[in-house]
């Protein structure tokens, strides 16, 4: 019995010290280093992975972690792009911005005298009077008033100016108010409107009032009727800059103003003449169909800014220096001119507009946008239209290029976040072990 009960009770003691020994390894493991709490303990025989920690739930932690904050910064990323790019658009297509170049404060220190350099075209030619016989004000789309505009004519060497801004009479009547009240006849104003459509430009000189403009893309009869209604106005009409007229447009493979009516056909339909010098532009061909024709010939510089050079003058001789008889010796086609192909040296340069400059980088982003695509529409018509067909073109290429470069920066910026964040950890861990 003893030794049966001897045996049972050394059972139960081993029993126990197994119980005691396998409530004790927890302990054990529980004050294991903290920096191996994540890792697996494996005997020498157990095979590891390189790839391991990455089916770890600390892995798993960390890349949702950061798969969340790139996504919010890329978000953020698109977010901007599309305000700046909305703001800068929008901004380019808004009326009323300040122009980069500021007008108000133009001086014309100078004094140009042609006739000391050049001679009439027919050269025996007497004159009193070196007329303009197109120019622009702020009237329509020229930069400088009409106060500027005749100062600008002074300093070039002009005694006379016909004021045509594109479809209005009203900056020709201002000029000539403002001349006749201050200028003390140093220059004589011509009213005028340079009628501008999609088929021709021509001016329409010696009236007082607006004629009948339109439709943008008139017929032959709509013309002659312009013609017509000029005339029992009293006034003349001349057709203006046909090589600019039938220039290409860039772009549609067409003339800038389609269907210009020929030569033959406008002195038909019963105009006084035509521009044969326009700016630096010598219309020869224009020119032998007036002489041909017995045509009145006008010289314009169509001055619209005033930094550009004056090129040429019209010639007339008067008896009187008043608006009548300079018109009467352009009808009786008693004219000639000086042309200078380089221009006049001296210039007037605006100043800087520094309410441009706060919106300047807005709409540079504007610009840099719309380069994405092409709305091209032609020449403008001065009637609200335009000559050509819309032809809107999305640059593929361009917009792949931009994406391409932006996953380059992301790329970039991701890395370099990455490095940063190191080097901070590593500072951070350094300066904790210093001060314990």
């Amino acid at each position: 019995m003893s030794t049966s009960s001897n045996a049972s009770s050394n059972l139960l003691n081993r029993l126990r010290k197994n119980q005691d020994s396998r409530d004790e390894a927890p302990l054990y493991r529980e004050e294991l280093p903290s920096s191996t709490t994540s890792i697996p303990l494996l005997d020498s025989t157990t095979k590891t992975s390189p790839f391991q920690y990455f089916r770890t739930p600390e892995f798993r932690h960390r890349a949702r972690t950061y798969s969340l904050g790139l996504l919010v910064r890329l978000l953020t990323l698109i977010v901007i792009i599309g305000v700046l790019a909305a703001i800068g658009i929008g901004l380019t297509y808004t009326d009323g911005l300040p122009d980069p170049d500021d007008y108000s404060n133009l001086q014309f220190n100078w004094t140009t005298n042609p006739s000391s350099y050049l001679r009439p075209f027919n050269t025996t030619f007497q004159y009193n009077v070196l007329l303009d016989g197109h120019s622009h004000s702020t009237y329509s789309d020229g930069r400088m008033s009409v106060r500027q505009l005749l100062d600008w004519h002074i300093a070039n060497g002009y005694n006379a100016v016909i004021v045509s801004d594109h479809n209005t009479i009203e900056g020709g009547l201002a000029a000539e108010k403002l001349a006749l009240a201050e200028y003390n006849s140093s220059i004589v104003v011509i009213p005028a409107i340079e009628y501008s459509c999609c088929r021709l430009h021509m001016n329409l000189i010696g009236i007082n009032q607006t004629v009948t403009i339109g439709p943008p893309v008139p017929t032959d009869q709509d013309l002659q009727a312009v013609i017509k209604q000029v005339h029992d106005l009293g006034g003349i009409v001349i057709v203006n800059h046909i090589p600019w007229s039938n220039t290409t447009e860039d772009g549609y493979e067409v003339p800038r103003l389609p269907n210009h009516p020929s030569l033959s056909d406008l002195k038909a339909w019963g105009v006084d003449g035509f521009e044969i010098i326009n700016q630096g532009t010598f219309d020869y061909p224009t020119m032998q169909f007036c002489q041909e024709n017995n045509l009145i010939q006008m010289t314009g510089t169509d001055v619209h800014y005033p930094n550009v050079p004056a090129n040429a003058w019209t010639l007339i001789q008067t008896a009187n220096y008043t608006k009548e008889s300079i018109l009467n010796e352009i009808k009786a086609r008693r004219t000639s001119f000086l042309f200078d192909p380089t221009g006049t040296n001296t210039r007037s340069y605006p100043s800087e507009n520094s309410a441009y400059w706060k919106l300047a980088p807005l709409t540079t982003l504007g610009d840099y946008f719309n380069s994405f695509y092409s709305d091209s529409k032609g020449m403008y018509s001065f009637q609200g239209t335009f000559c050509q067909p819309e032809v809107l073109e999305v640059h593929n290429s361009m917009i792949g290029w931009f994406i391409f470069w932006l996953f380059i920066s992301v790329v970039v910026f991701e890395l370099v976040r990455a490095g940063v964040m190191a080097l901070w950890s590593l500072v951070r861990r350094k300066t904790s072990i210093s001060s314990q």
